[in-house]
């Protein structure tokens, strides 16, 4: 699934993409995604001009003008594609936005996990969707303190506590085991057994871990790609994700797979006790 440094990654693109264009024309595949598009998707989408575009957690959004915002998810294998136009929607493309300039963007999503909505309103912080999720973890408002704070009111393993995106919005199972292993925590570690040290390192860890990931323009294994259809190249950095049985490069003992709540944790033994 796309997590934050590759939905900011296409946020990026698209900022010099298609900001100030207007909306010419909507198509849309008519299939249901993880929940159905809208009939006045397309009708309200045309005619409107996009005035910026954000990121929040895992939803790339685009503003648009007089007023509202376009929210789009990735979901597990979702594309968002930036062409010059006349490129013949390929197979498992749910939507196509052309703008007045001829170019246009393309939605497209095999396993239709994703997300594709209009919301009629004046600030983010009023789309519902939005109003559930947890602090960002590349804002300035996440702090150790915060972070801190929470996980002393908390029993649950670390893992999971990541994961849940009303706590802090864009992490996914690539970015966490990655965050772990630098920080030297385990997986399964209870959120209220960690110490000031280890939560001050593991902040430091989350962050450095998604500036770097952003960088190197997201992780790809099979399915992401920026909006111009290039993978990232964060693949060729990681330390234990999808790298069971190599070798650490810390201490040289074998990363191993645990499985957790259904999803496969990596980690190495001696450097996470």
């Amino acid at each position: 699934m796309p997590e934050l440094p590759e939905v900011e990654t296409i946020a990026r693109k698209l900022r010099k993409a298609i900001i100030g264009k207007s909306v010419a024309s909507v198509q849309v595949s008519g299939l249901s995604l993880r929940k159905p598009i809208e009939k006045s998707f397309a009708q309200g989408l045309r005619g409107r001009t996009v005035r910026g575009i954000h990121r929040r957690g895992k939803y790339l959004i685009l503003e648009l003008a007089p007023r509202g915002f376009c929210l789009i998810h990735l979901g597990m294998s979702g594309r968002i594609l930036f062409h010059q136009g006349g490129i013949t929607p390929l197979k498992h493309t749910h939507a196509v936005i052309r703008f007045s300039d001829g170019t246009e963007l393309q939605y497209r999503d095999q396993r239709r996990f994703g997300q594709l909505s209009l919301h009629e309103v004046a600030k983010l912080d009023q789309v519902p969707e939005l109003r559930l999720l947890g602090i960002d973890p590349t804002s300035a408002q996440f702090t150790p303190e915060r972070l801190s704070g929470c996980l002393r009111e908390s029993r649950r393993d670390i893992k999971s506590f990541l994961l849940d995106q009303r706590r802090i919005a864009g992490l996914g199972n690539i970015y966490i085991c990655e965050s772990l292993f630098r920080a030297g925590i385990h997986p399964g570690r209870r959120c209220c057994s960690l110490t000031q040290k280890e939560t001050r390192e593991l902040n430091r860890a989350i962050r450095t871990v998604l500036k770097s990931a952003v960088r190197f323009r997201g992780t790809s294994f099979s399915d992401f790609m920026d909006s111009d259809g290039n993978p990232g190249e964060n693949q060729k950095y990681l330390e234990v994700y999808q790298r069971e049985g190599d070798l650490c490069r810390r201490c040289k003992s074998k990363i191993l797979r645990l499985r957790q709540g259904g999803r496969s944790s990596f980690l190495c033994p001696r450097c996470q006790t």
